[in-house]
């Protein structure tokens, strides 16, 4: 069986260069370009994502996740969160999460949504929620 290794300094090095073997060199044309191109890339992979939720508590869950992380805050796992969507426990949210996130590691080879242990609640990239909000406003 081929194995193939990677070594670096830091993990954001070790990303960039696995990123690079799958993905190939960057293509010349400026990084304002290729800046301009990937947020495009990220809006229609998460336009395709976020049409193919149908779960209503998936939508009020992104809803909600996509709101704190514009404000650097996270969706905190707690007996209130559990109240608010039925729920008796809160293993009941890893279903709620597994869905978007099973979509979107197949359009954008990542999740959507994150687990931060730290805050022991879910978050999501700013960039992410911006378009969330977009989508989904408050109603």
């Amino acid at each position: 069986m081929p194995r193939i290794e990677f070594e670096a300094d830091t993990e954001e090095q070790l990303l960039a260069l696995a990123r690079r073997w799958v993905m190939g060199p960057s293509q010349p044309g400026g990084s304002a370009a290729n800046g301009a191109d990937q947020v495009e890339l990220r809006r229609r992979q998460l336009g395709e994502v976020l049409n193919a939720i149908r779960g209503a508590d998936s939508r009020r869950l992104l809803r909600e996740v996509a709101d704190g992380s514009t404000r650097d805050e996270a969706l905190v796992l707690d007996a209130n969160l559990a109240a608010r969507y039925g729920k008796h426990t809160g293993t009941a949210f890893a279903g709620i999460v597994a869905g978007p996130n099973k979509v979107m590691r197949r359009v954008a080879r990542r999740d959507l949504i994150i687990w931060d242990p730290d805050a022991r609640g879910y978050r999501m990239d700013p960039a992410d929620a911006e378009i969330v909000l977009q989508r989904w406003p408050a109603t």
